[in-house]
């Protein structure tokens, strides 16, 4: 279970990576970021930081937490952060689609949807060690 849960955070993180990258490669993007705004969003670099904070170094810690943790923490950590992660790409999704609506950010945001839920589930489901 705990390699399950790894490569699951493992695929979150290389999907936001992935979403990340072919965001960029839309035309105007780089010179909108430069120019301190992402989606019609004034960002500063605090922001920036806590979107790579958020998208690609917690998704990455959480893979090893899930390898390392006993499982009674292993099991909160997964099923809270994978709760929130749901929601929050969840959230992400209905904004992208309200403002740009690129297909593959549809295809990046429901693939994270499905495997942040499937994190808290699976993990939910896991059975209890009595320590």
């Amino acid at each position: 279970m705990k390699i399950r849960l790894a490569v699951l955070w493992l695929f979150v993180a290389v999907t936001m990576s992935a979403n990340t990258i072919l965001y960029f490669i839309v035309p105007g993007v780089i010179d909108e970021i430069k120019a301190g705004e992402v989606v019609g969003m004034q960002v500063g670099p605090e922001l920036l930081l806590v979107m790579a904070v958020t998208y690609f170094w917690v998704p990455l810690v959480m893979a090893v937490l899930s390898l390392t943790l006993k499982d009674k923490a292993n099991r909160w950590a997964n099923i809270v952060l994978g709760i929130f992660y749901a929601g929050f790409f969840l959230f992400e999704l209905i904004m992208n689609i309200i403002t740009v609506a690129y297909s593959y950010v549809i295809l990046m945001d429901t693939s994270a949807i499905v495997v942040a839920a499937l994190i808290a589930w699976y993990t939910y489901k896991w059975p209890r060690q009595e320590a």
